[in-house]
């Protein structure tokens, strides 16, 4: 019934069904990003989901007036530890350190993502963030990161790292070893830059590490899918900026001590030229860091896809109002026989949600056509790379899941356009109906 309905109405429905193939194939880049983003923001847990109520980030900077001459870089550092001293003996404060960034920072000046394997099987790769941590600095109790069983306690990996230590997260373990228990083995960083694979003819070994800790997973980069991450230990701060990250003590009121505090910066943490310039909890922080980088484009792409949505709206609402109009002798006839509204209603939706199938799966089709001309298909994802098979980085699933997300979307849009008119030619008395020819 639906069918001979649909084919009888060809021509009157063949603007709204050129129209949904056009959208189908226009919108799938931003449904696909949007669906994406969302997943990695709010359903994959992000960068530094561990104790966070009580820490706090303090900014580092130093009073040099114009042509003054500045301070070894020695002498800097020992005034920036002279200041992180005096953060340590205050009562409210826990841990304190000097860090280069901080997790969740969101920056390429303290991250670098490169390929690993197992030294003894290079054969496991995966790819992951590295960054470095200062010994000797409470890093790891004071950023609140947990050791799983088996390693060695937060307290020991800040104070103990070999040389060619590295400390991982679990899912780097996991990806290159199958277990978790990997304290003592070794891996490789490998460079497969354009320049290596030229020079070497295959990737070359950028250094080797022995795995001194594994704590439970974080995420050196905020949203990222997976937690793959290394911190590498360094005895002495180098020349990019440090931040001091303090830890609360756990019935201090971070808010309160932050109000309280940043009145007695100038005065009380300023040691040379070095002073503590802010301080802020690390909520604030990572939403600062956050925010700017992705929000902008999301909403470019809400206000894109709306009006190609809008598009879609106005044509199903111009097309069947004009539609139904010719077809109220036959609704009205079904409603004599005793037909529900909800039957008028369930027909017309019927119709157009297998018109919307149909145009969609073409559209589909159509898209796919750039996918494998582009070489999408061949990669493991539509709109990212990752390190480990779910749907996301698996071009088949990855597809068809948003096929069905955009299939569901476009139908609740072309409901939409159909409700008035079909709401009209419901509660159309029968009598009315009749005589309307």
């Amino acid at each position: 019934m639906i069918l001979k309905t649909l084919w009888a109405h060809r021509k009157q429905n063949g603007f709204v069904f050129a129209e949904i193939i056009l959208i189908t194939v226009l919108s799938i880049y931003f449904i696909d990003y949007l669906v994406v983003t969302n997943h990695d923001r709010y359903l994959c847990r992000p960068a530094g989901d561990f104790e966070r109520e009580h820490l706090l980030i303090g900014k580092i900077d130093n009073s040099y007036k114009e042509g003054e001459e500045m301070d070894s870089w020695e002498a800097t550092f020992a005034n920036i530890y002279a200041v992180r001293d005096r953060l340590r003996a205050l009562p409210e404060v826990e841990h304190a350190g000097v860090a280069f960034g901080f997790i969740g920072n969101y920056g390429d000046l303290y991250f670098r993502l490169s390929t690993y394997s197992s030294e003894a099987d290079s054969t496991r790769r995966c790819g992951a963030y590295s960054n470095q941590f200062l010994l000797h600095e409470q890093y790891f109790e004071t950023q609140g990161l947990t050791p799983i069983e088996g390693s060695p306690s937060a307290a020991q990996l800040s104070e103990e790292c070999p040389e060619d230590g590295v400390v991982i997260s679990r899912s780097v373990a996991l990806a290159l070893f199958g277990t978790d228990q990997v304290v003592g083995r070794r891996i490789v960083e490998w460079d497969f830059s354009d320049q290596a694979l030229q020079e070497n003819g295959e990737a070359k070994a950028m250094g080797h590490y022995t795995i001194a800790g594994v704590l439970q997973d974080f995420r050196l980069r905020p949203y990222e899918r997976y937690a793959y991450s290394i911190l590498k230990p360094v005895t002495h701060a180098g020349d990019t900026g440090p931040e001091m990250l303090i830890r609360l003590r756990p019935d201090v009121d971070a808010e309160a001590f932050v109000s309280k505090l940043s009145e007695r910066l100038n005065d009380e943490f300023r040691v040379g030229h070095e002073y503590l310039a802010s301080i802020g909890t690390y909520g604030k922080y990572l939403e600062n860091f956050t925010a700017g980088d992705t929000t902008a484009y999301v909403g470019f792409v809400f206000i894109v896809l709306g009006l190609l949505m809008l598009n879609v709206v106005l044509g199903t609402l111009g097309t069947y109002w004009l539609q139904l109009r010719k077809r109220t002798e036959d609704i009205g006839i079904m409603r004599s026989f005793g037909a529900k509204r909800r039957d008028i209603f369930l027909m017309v939706w019927g119709e157009i949600a297998l018109l919307t199938l149909v145009a969609c799966f073409i559209g589909w089709i159509i898209w796919l056509q750039f996918a494998f001309n582009f070489g999408l298909s061949k990669g493991q994802s539509m709109s990212s790379n990752g390190n480990e098979t779910d749907w996301v980085n698996n071009f088949w699933p990855h597809f068809l899941i948003i096929c069905v997300i955009q299939y569901l979307l476009m139908l609740s849009i072309v409901t939409l356009g159909i409700l008035i008119p079909t709401l009209i030619a419901m509660y159309r008395k029968p009598v009315n109906a009749l005589r309307y020819e």
